[in-house]
């Protein structure tokens, strides 16, 4: 066995020359060559290998691993489990195997691969569920690994045999090892709704206070290797969001990790990044949910591709394909101008990661999360079916005496959201552009009286309006500032509908946020993309006629008004009669 990792993703003799005497040394894999799997038929109890992983640093550490049999179709079918007692004395400081350990390659003693340590006991424990080689080693389709892995009574009594675990906890199962997903710069509250995808796809909470990936961060695809540090990107930059396993092996320029999957999502495009290990955080109180890895990624060196069953392919030396900029310029009101860049990589989190860098960069440029406004233009670039492009804009105003940063946030997520989640074409965000000004101030207004004007004079706005078909209806709202008693007027004049006398409606008045469409679910991305473009703004004030046609349908009118600052909500509604 040569004592040297060669080109493909290994670390060169001499590197480790000064470990050799001390330490075993990983199977060598020429260039090109994929590693030999073990037999799964062969993977027996009593087996003894050695596994490595990354405690800290950058360079893999050896662990015993004796096998202890297998679970038929324990993972999924037509995949088995093997289980295995390791011992190292990191294993001992840590209390068990560790999140973060997912990925781990195990060899027996002439360089087989064995499998991947991705599975361990509901509580910490020595003991490990491996994926085997041959099933690493065929990745491809599939997903959707078993979130628990049941243990029979023999099983159980054998596994507490080890005196690692009891039967009692043995027969509990395993359960795939969690991945520490953490999350740079995000803010410190509000944040659960943009969250929620990643939680709900990789099963555990999302740490915050994570590494950020820089965005211009140069790093090598010869920084992956076999039993080295693997990090899965969802984005980068000012937001990293980012998974933290172990790779099992690189060969022909495809990378294997994890051996279970990150979001069990399929076809994907994720980054994937090289992290120096910082340690290995204990849970003796159990109340994190294990030990964890904590590391710092480097820069992109790959894409994974797919995220399966028994782990994700990557191919390295390659940057995702549709990578999209999210970049935000916001002057606070000490003058300054705040600058911030995320680059988004999954696409299907286009929502999420552009909320979160948003709602970052707004608290960033205030200060604090806490009480203000902002003045908000976005732009919205992609692309659709054929590569046709599209853009959407929206100017908006928030004010909130709590948290602005969460308004803001949410009404982008909203923007983005039914542009990923619609049926009628694929589309690729290739950017999302910010751009105002914050303040600790509150710039909001509500409206304190509506009027009409009706034979040449103003009177107050009530009962049931009479207007003429073709003709308009001149309303105005005064709108009073927040604590003051400073008010501005603004004209609201809606057209009525040709054709419609005889017509009954009504005539609804509210504040933008909570004016709603009286269009129809959109039947086309074109549809869908006007109907975006037309939500009213959380700053202006709507009025709208809404009159019953006799064969059953509806024809409106709308005027808009817009304020200085948010409008707080308000509704008034009447009846129209068209003559």
């Amino acid at each position: 066995m040569s004592k040297a990792r060669a080109a493909c993703g290994f670390i060169t003799t001499a590197t480790v020359s000064g470990l050799l005497v001390a330490l075993p040394a990983l199977p060598s894999q020429a260039a090109g060559d994929c590693p030999t799997a073990l037999p799964t038929s062969e993977a027996v109890d009593g087996l003894e290998g050695t596994g490595y992983t990354v405690e800290r640093g950058t360079t893999p550490d050896p662990f015993g691993a004796k096998l202890l049999g297998r679970i038929t179709d324990g993972i999924a079918p037509g995949v088995d489990m093997i289980m295995a007692d390791l011992d190292s004395p990191a294993l001992e400081r840590a209390g068990g195997v560790w999140a973060g350990m997912s990925g781990s390659p195990v060899y027996t003693s002439d360089g087989k691969l064995i499998g991947s340590v991705s599975y361990g006991l509901t509580a910490a424990s020595n003991i490990a569920g491996i994926t085997p080689a041959e099933d690493l080693t065929a990745l491809g389709a599939g997903s959707g690994a078993a979130a628990t892995v049941k243990v029979s009574g023999h099983r159980a009594a054998r596994l507490a045999k080890t005196g690692e675990t009891s039967k009692a906890l043995a027969a509990k199962g395993f359960e795939r090892l969690p991945v520490p997903v953490s999350a740079s710069g995000i803010a410190r509250r509000h944040t659960k709704r943009f969250l929620k995808s990643v939680t709900a796809g990789s099963g555990m909470a999302v740490r915050s206070g994570g590494a950020r990936i820089g965005v211009r961060a140069q790093s090598s695809p010869d920084e992956i290797f076999a039993g080295s540090n693997y990090a899965a990107a969802l984005s980068y930059g000012d937001i990293s969001l980012t998974g933290l396993g172990t790779t099992t092996y690189v060969c022909n320029g495809t990378a294997v990790a994890f051996g279970h999957p990150f979001l069990s999502a399929g076809q994907v495009e994720y980054s994937v990044h090289p992290a120096s290990a910082v340690l290995v955080q204990e849970d003796p109180t159990g109340l994190a949910g294990g030990p964890f890895k904590v590391g710092n990624p480097g820069g992109v060196v790959g894409t994974v591709t797919r995220d399966n069953t028994t782990g994700l392919r990557s191919t390295l030396g390659q940057a995702p394909a549709h990578q999209f900029p999210v970049t935000t310029l916001l002057k606070n009101e000490s003058g300054q101008t705040i600058s911030g860049t995320t680059v988004g990589v999954y696409q299907t989190y286009a929502a999420d990661i552009a909320a979160l860098h948003l709602q970052a960069a707004v608290v960033k440029a205030l200060g604090a999360q806490g009480g203000g406004s902002a003045a908000i233009q976005i732009t919205v670039n992609g692309t659709r079916a054929g590569g046709k492009k599209f853009k959407l804009t929206h100017s908006d105003h928030f004010s909130d005496s709590t948290d602005v940063s969460y308004l803001a946030a949410d009404s982008l997520y909203f923007m983005i959201l039914p542009l990923i989640s619609q049926s009628f074409e694929d589309v690729q965000i290739t950017d999302v552009k910010i751009s105002g000004a914050v303040t600790s101030g509150i710039q909001q207004y509500r409206v304190s009286r509506m009027q009409v004007k009706k034979n040449g004079a103003w009177t107050a706005l009530k009962g049931a309006q009479k207007v003429t078909s073709g003709g308009s209806l001149a309303l105005r709202a005064t709108l009073t500032a927040y604590r003051s008693t400073k008010t501005v007027t603004v004209p609201l004049t809606v057209a009525v509908p040709k054709k419609s006398s005889g017509f009954t409606g009504t005539l609804t008045v509210t504040d933008g946020l909570s004016a709603t469409s009286p269009d129809r679910e959109p039947t086309s991305l074109d549809g869908l993309l006007k109907q975006i473009n037309a939500t009213a703004s959380n700053d202006s004030v709507v009025a709208r006629i809404d009159l019953d046609t006799p064969s059953g349908g509806q024809v409106s009118g709308t005027a808009v008004a817009h304020a200085e600052g948010s409008v707080s909500p308000y509704l008034k509604l009447l009846t129209v009669d068209v003559s």
